[in-house]
């Protein structure tokens, strides 16, 4: 009989425990409260600041967390603990949902990074000697940008027919200075730099370890190519009054002053409303 009694408790366990993750944020959080998960770079932390405080204005309160891995950010979301998200495009987005499954959406637009290629040896991709190091993103959704910025610049020849944004170091059919490309994680992207001959930064990550993507990038992204940042939810989280209210609190003059501030107003960031 007691071992009956240890297994029909442990059947209990395990089937409250499934209802408690199939049900997901919606059911086990204050619906007044919106968790939030973001980015530890400078542009997210000071403008989620101000978002909480432009949040509270509309009666509810942003919960958030700083983390440093990318794909936890989105892990977080993606398995309910967060509603919400900070710190990423739309590329990047879609390919974590290919990767792993996912269910993530963007919820809305909310600024533009721009990129480029720097150097803190090099003052011109012309100067970069033969078989120098390049650091990319690791990442698909970020990795094809080095390339085609290289090859507008006539360092590498990209095969003909495939899209920008399907890139790889494959498609290189010429590298007249056998440049060698160094994958790293996003976020250690600027500490790669300090031993990489050049490599890729976003303009936020640039201007935190005092470069300005205006005044030092050697090559810098084509327009058409740029990609704003996002909120991204779960898709079934799309017209949640929640999401409503990050958007309301988002597009206001406070934060688009935020942004624009934010780098004592050198032209980094772009607001995407």
């Amino acid at each position: 009989m007691k071992v009956k009694k240890i297994m029909l408790m442990i059947s209990v366990t395990l089937f409250l425990a499934m209802v408690t993750v199939g049900c997901g944020y919606a059911a086990s959080q204050d619906p007044k409260t919106i968790k939030f998960a973001v980015c530890n770079l400078k542009a997210y932390e000071d403008t989620t600041k101000i978002l909480a405080r432009e949040v509270e204005k509309l009666g509810y309160k942003l919960d958030y967390i700083f983390l440093a891995d990318n794909t936890q950010i989105n892990e977080a979301v993606e398995s309910g603990e967060y509603f919400a998200n900070y710190h990423q495009h739309t590329p990047y987005m879609e390919e974590f949902n290919r990767a792993h499954k996912g269910h993530l959406a963007a919820a809305f637009k909310v600024f533009t990074d721009k990129s480029g290629i720097f150097s803190k040896k090099y003052k011109s991709l012309d100067d970069l000697p033969v078989g120098a190091k390049i650091s990319i993103p690791v990442d698909v959704g970020n990795n094809f940008r080095t390339f085609v910025m290289l090859a507008d610049k006539g360092l590498i020849k990209i095969k003909d027919g495939v899209a920008a944004a399907e890139i790889t170091q494959n498609d290189i059919v010429e590298n007249r200075k056998k440049l060698q490309f160094i994958e790293v994680d996003y976020t250690m992207l600027a500490r790669a730099l300090e031993e990489a001959d050049a490599g890729f930064l976003y303009a936020t990550v640039a201007a935190e370890i005092g470069l300005d993507v205006s005044k030092d990038a050697l090559a810098t992204e084509p327009v058409e190519l740029q990609a704003a940042d996002i909120i991204a939810v779960r898709a079934e989280n799309l017209n949640d009054e929640r999401t409503r209210i990050l958007k309301q609190a988002y597009y206001t003059d406070a934060l688009k002053q935020a942004l624009r501030d934010l780098y004592a107003g050198r032209d980094i960031l772009e607001p995407a409303w």
